[in-house]
């Protein structure tokens, strides 16, 4: 009886060992995918990771590099405005020169006295010249007044110019009217040389007649001899 017990136990246990052995030969490759499948996710992730970083350090990178260059637009736009509020107030400076002197104007030169006239010429934007007895030669003084003359036309103002010749009292109608023209003349070919435009200037003699000061003697006689520059409408 003992015997049929034994041999009972050794049909029924032998199939159940069989099936936990091939069970546990099953586990062991599942366990292995699970690992692969683990480390494979681990790099990717970090793959993820490595990207995102490069991601924003490039969108870092790009949003520098906007915000300069819109500050570079900021300042060109900054610059800009600053040159053309200074050219808009140099042309406004001007435009009050050029009116003022309209203004002053208004009252013909040959009705002027010699006091007006002086006065006039000395708030004039351009200043006159004078030169030496008989003579239409630019002295050197007459030539250093003719260029800052010539900074005047060139930067602030482009309408026209008349140069008025003029002698002292001393001479013929003729001669000094004939000698005031040479003194116009010598003064627009050197305004010319500077680079005024020669359509810019035009010239006048007046002789003697119109005299900045009275007087005859060396002192009035030098401040008749002269150009002066007037500014026309």
């Amino acid at each position: 009886m003992s015997n049929f017990l034994f041999k009972a136990f050794v049909v029924i246990a032998f199939p159940i060992m069989l099936v936990s052995g091939c069970a546990k030969d099953q586990v062991k490759p599942d366990e292995g995918l699970s690992s692969a499948a683990s480390a494979q996710k681990a790099s990717a992730d970090k793959a993820a990771a490595d990207k995102a970083i490069a991601d924003k350090a490039a969108a870092d990178k790009a949003a520098a590099a906007k915000a300069a260059a819109d500050k570079a637009i900021a300042d060109k736009a900054a610059a800009d405005k600053a040159l053309a509020d200074k050219a808009a107030a140099d042309k406004a400076a001007a435009d009050k020169a050029a009116a003022d002197l309209a203004a002053s104007a208004g009252k013909s030169s040959a009705s002027m006295t010699p006091a007006e006239r002086e006065a006039e010429a000395a708030k004039a934007p351009m200043k006159m010249i004078n030169f030496d007895f008989d003579s239409y030669a630019l002295t050197q003084p007459a030539r250093d007044i003719l260029y800052t003359n010539a900074d005047y036309l060139l930067k602030k103002y482009k309408g026209k110019v008349k140069l008025e010749g003029h002698c002292d009292e001393r001479g013929s109608d003729e001669y000094n009217l004939a000698l005031g023209e040479k003194r116009a003349k010598s003064a627009m070919d050197y305004l010319s040389t500077l680079g005024v435009p020669s359509e810019q200037l035009s010239i006048i003699s007046y002789g003697k007649e119109r005299p900045l000061v009275t007087g005859s003697d060396e002192v009035s006689w030098a401040k008749n001899r002269r150009v002066e520059f007037v500014i026309l409408k």
